[in-house]
């Protein structure tokens, strides 16, 4: 029973009727219509609980899908080649890389392009070397655009995509 003091309206006997007898895990008995949570539980007045998913269950994972796999060599260091000429004609730019030996080593040389640029890239054992321009003066045509061995040189011909004179190889850097 619940003491009340004598100036409260209810008495000992009204307490008793409004609150439930205690169950014996120490709950109220009144339990909401799945008969999971006590009267005076969160659950009970929010309707929380109803169409739960039983505990335990979770989500599956979600499905990862590869979409693109690259490979690159980031073992061996790349050394910039900084050492080449330039000459530029009507049609075309030729850049000339001197190189010797190199006529003799054709499977070692890639070279792409790219609208406003090219990559050559040489493979050797210890470390490979690049002639990486990404900014040319104007735009080249990437389809046209091609890379020659000599015996100790290499040629990258780029195909201008409007006949203009080239007074610099690369576009003059920003400030």
């Amino acid at each position: 029973s619940v003491l009340v003091s004598s100036d409260s309206e209810l008495t000992e006997m009204q307490v008793d009727q409004q609150i439930p007898p205690a169950s014996p895990n120490g709950e109220g008995e009144i339990l909401n219509k799945d008969k999971k949570f006590s009267s005076n539980s969160y659950h009970y007045w929010h309707n929380h609980g109803k169409d739960c998913v039983v505990k335990g269950d979770v989500a599956p994972p979600p499905q990862h899908e590869l979409v693109e796999t690259i490979t690159r060599d980031f073992e061996k260091p790349c050394k910039a080649i900084s050492k080449y000429a330039f000459a530029d004609g009507k049609k075309n730019v030729k850049i000339y890389v001197d190189w010797p030996g190199i006529g003799a080593k054709s499977d070692t040389v890639t070279c792409t392009f790219e609208k406003c640029g090219f990559d050559l890239r040489i493979m050797e054992p210890q470390a490979d070397s690049r002639l990486y321009i990404p900014n040319l003066r104007n735009d080249i045509k990437p389809d046209m655009s091609s890379h020659r061995l000599k015996d100790d040189q290499i040629v990258i011909t780029c195909v201008k995509e409007e006949e203009t004179t080239w007074y610099e190889l690369k576009k003059a850097s920003p400030l």
